[in-house]
């Protein structure tokens, strides 16, 4: 076993850099650029001792999975690369916003000025009409901070409004029955983003809440929308647009689009977007299911745009009850045909997948030109 993967690792890279050296000559000069900005990691130092946010179990009950709480806070720590640096800034979770604080944003509007989603304007007996006429679109608010390394000073805070796309419905009327449902948010097909506008809108309150509130530190604060994808989806949803406040600001005075979507292979929706993408990931698809056809393997994948242009790559091989001796076959054989769908500058993902459980890695590093691949 030991012997495969050694040979599996002095195989791999020498491959890869073969392989990269002929794309490198037709790279234009904006292409360059492009490419250094994707290969660039920026990666926060986390302040120690590292802190929990403080209105952590909010997050988890009011966001609808896993998908999509990973997604936001993942997603906005790496928006907020662009306004505090990561060489003179370290990242803490949110220490400021509490539950408390969230829970009455999230509330429905009162004539008291409380909360900021939609009133329920006109009531009827039935509870759950009411709940799907005024749909809830407000779905949380996190935090992040950012800490001068220097002085050790909160010097940058990073806010995410997130937003539902689908209001999953669960009230209970007077008699204490639970109704239950499902509802899109924006309803009309205007291609105008009504969740999107309505996010803007809360924004306002919300920074207006923070700059009136002593506790908060004054400092630039760095805000962005976040929709949730629906519950069961397989991808988590998309930020939507972003704005930045300097300290000596109180108000909102332009938001500017954030294009990043992520697309699953095989569908319809990326070889819309993307047919030569699509069309190479086909046929890394056959030669892997080709090699290792008495495995019958299923592959489907992930893919990252930005802007209109491919950032980030994921797929997954699953191969119920692969032996050693096949799973090194197949990692040698991922790591050979990866050049069919390998772009300098992206980074690729590939797992292999027995049983839902995790049985090896095939990596692309566009950083150290490298493959790295390797039982698990």
């Amino acid at each position: 076993m030991k012997k495969s993967r050694l040979m599996l690792f002095l195989f791999a890279p020498i491959l890869i850099l073969a392989s990269c050296s002929s794309e490198d000559e037709n790279v234009t000069a904006n292409e360059k650029k492009y490419i250094s900005s994707i290969q660039k990691k920026e990666v926060y130092e986390i302040q120690q001792p590292a802190k929990v946010n403080i209105a952590r179990g909010s997050i988890i009950k009011n966001m609808n999975n896993a998908l999509n709480i990973n997604e936001i806070e993942r997603g906005l720590m790496n928006l907020s690369v662009n306004h505090f640096s990561t060489e003179k800034f370290y990242m803490q979770e949110g220490q400021y916003l509490e539950e408390k604080t969230i829970s009455q944003w999230l509330s429905r509007k009162t004539d008291e000025g409380i909360g900021l989603n939609p009133a329920i304007e006109t009531s009827s007996d039935n509870v759950l009409e009411d709940e799907k006429k005024y749909p809830l679109i407000l779905s949380h608010v996190l935090e992040q901070n950012f800490i001068n390394k220097e002085n050790n000073k909160v010097e940058g805070l990073s806010i995410a409004i997130s937003l539902n796309e689908f209001y999953d419905i669960r009230v209970s009327d007077a008699n204490g029955l639970i109704y239950t449902g499902q509802v899109k948010v924006d309803q009309n097909n205007d291609d105008i983003n009504d969740v999107k506008n309505y996010g803007k809108e809360a924004a306002k309150r919300i920074l207006e809440d923070i700059r009136k509130n002593e506790k908060y530190p004054r400092v630039p604060i760095y805000l962005a929308l976040y929709q949730e994808s629906n519950i069961n989806d397989i991808m988590p949803g998309i930020f939507l647009a972003e704005t930045f406040i300097p300290k000596d600001a109180d108000t909102i005075t332009k938001w500017f689009d954030i294009d990043k979507k992520h697309y699953i292979f095989p569908s319809d929706a990326l070889y819309s977007l993307d047919q030569n993408m699509y069309n190479k990931l086909l046929i890394f698809k056959e030669d892997i299911q080709g090699g290792f056809k008495h495995l019958n393997p299923k592959i489907m994948g992930k893919l990252r745009y930005e802007d209109g242009k491919l950032t980030d790559i994921n797929l997954e091989i699953h191969v119920p009850l692969v032996n050693d001796i096949e799973l090194i076959g197949l990692l040698q054989l991922t790591s050979t045909k990866i050049n069919t769908i390998l772009f300098d500058y992206i980074p690729i993902t590939i797992r292999v997948i027995d049983q839902k459980q995790d049985v090896g890695i095939v990596l692309w590093d566009p950083t150290e030109k490298q493959i790295f691949a390797s039982p698990i």
